[in-house]
């Protein structure tokens, strides 16, 4: 009669095992990380979106700004100093900062039809990588 050696208990096979294999865990973990890493670059458009309307938001108030300065100076000083006045938007182009972002002004104002004025104000930037963008606002003025 042979001789039957009692088996460990961790070396026991039960028919009903409970918890995961090693290859489930490494296959959860490998989505997790392909979902987080989708996250992140979401994440990192969404930085790069909100500098984009920012910068876009700053271009647009300059263009405005200046517009509305050569309107409050009126026709006769549109585009320069008035005498013993101030205007801080004059023809040309210039360098305006606003929240850390360097941007370039330029009036242009075409006078060819008699008693009327076109401004055009061009604000550009440059985004990086990206490149330069720019915004231009025109406006009309009439002789009174």
């Amino acid at each position: 009669m042979p001789i039957r050696l009692p088996i460990a208990p961790a070396l026991r096979t039960a028919g009903n095992q409970e918890g995961f294999t090693l290859i489930e865990i490494f296959i959860t973990i490998v989505l997790l990380t392909i979902g987080l890493l989708g996250t992140a670059a979401l994440t990192t458009g969404v930085v790069r979106g909100n500098l984009a309307s920012k910068n876009m938001t700053s271009a647009t108030a300059i263009a405005q700004t200046c517009l509305e300065e050569n309107r409050r100076v009126g026709y006769s000083s549109a585009g320069a100093v008035p005498a013993g006045g101030s205007n801080s938007c004059v023809a040309g182009t210039a360098t305006v900062t606003s929240g850390g972002v360097s941007f370039s002004r330029t009036l242009t104002i075409d006078t060819s039809v008699t008693n009327i004025k076109t401004l055009t104000v061009a604000v550009s930037w440059s985004e990086g990588a990206v490149g330069t963008k720019s915004v231009s606002l025109v406006t009309i003025m009439a002789a009174s």
